[in-house]
């Protein structure tokens, strides 16, 4: 009777320690498997953020830089002073100097509607590339300079970005597209007169244009926040004007 009730006390204990093993081996289990789904979610969204960012800030660094370039090559006064000389040249230096403009519009409107998107990695990073676009915005709004060439309002800004867009799907129209609408549509092409005539009246006035120097230092600390590492453009193409006629 002792014999059978020590293996009964001692098939119980066992069957406890059984069960308080296999509870433990489950909540490892458990906890590894919750591990693991949070790592695949993480994951997850990292490549989605990476894709993002190929799709939205690649686009608009190469826009940035597109635009800011035109502004330096007027500002230095080279670029208007030669193309401005045949009729040709002319209508080229007005089209493409508005298509920079407008496309560089264009991808911040795309990224105003998509911001939720270019989650750069942390909330800071996010605030700051909203300051820079608000800074550009301001600079092409503001009141404060001594003319008025290349000043647009914001909701302006805005109109003719809406205006470059795709139909469809998160891109720009091309300089080819985008110039053929300018000679067939009244209404589309009435949006840049203002900036057109801007064009043509600083290709016969002297001075730096302090709101044309502001844009483009502008631009440029958009661009370095873009590209940090110089990936996309070295140093030695990111020059920064000043209204005294010096580069730095």
């Amino acid at each position: 009777m002792k014999t059978e009730l020590l293996v009964a006390v001692l098939s119980g204990a066992a069957a406890l320690v059984s069960a308080a093993y296999s509870a433990q081996a489950n909540r490892k289990n458990s906890l590894l498997a919750n591990d693991l789904e949070r790592q695949k979610v993480e994951h997850h969204r990292l490549l989605e953020r990476q894709d993002a960012m190929s799709r939205f800030r690649d686009p608009l660094l190469w826009a940035a830089f597109d635009f800011q370039s035109r502004l330096f090559n007027i500002v230095s006064g080279h670029f208007l002073r030669v193309y401005f000389t045949e009729p040709h040249d002319r209508q080229y230096a007005i089209r493409s100097t508005l298509h920079v403009f407008a496309e560089y519009l264009g991808w911040v409107e795309i990224l105003r509607r998509r911001i939720y998107f270019l989650d750069l990695g942390n909330k800071e990073a996010n605030r700051q590339i909203v300051s820079l676009l608000t800074r550009i915005g301001t600079v092409l709004n503001g009141d404060s300079y001594p003319d008025r060439h290349f000043q647009l309002f914001r909701s302006d800004q805005r109109a003719i970005g809406e205006l470059v867009m795709s139909k469809g799907r998160d891109d720009c129209m091309g300089y080819a597209e985008f110039c053929e609408r300018l000679e067939s549509d009244l209404e589309f092409s009435g949006w840049f007169v203002p900036l057109s005539n801007s064009i043509e009246e600083l290709a016969v006035l002297p001075g730096r244009h302090p709101r044309l120097v502001d844009l483009q230092v502008a631009l440029m600390d958009l661009i370095d926040f873009l590209d940090p590492e110089q990936e996309r453009f070295p140093q030695k193409r990111r020059f920064r004007t000043t209204t005294e006629g010096q580069l730095y």
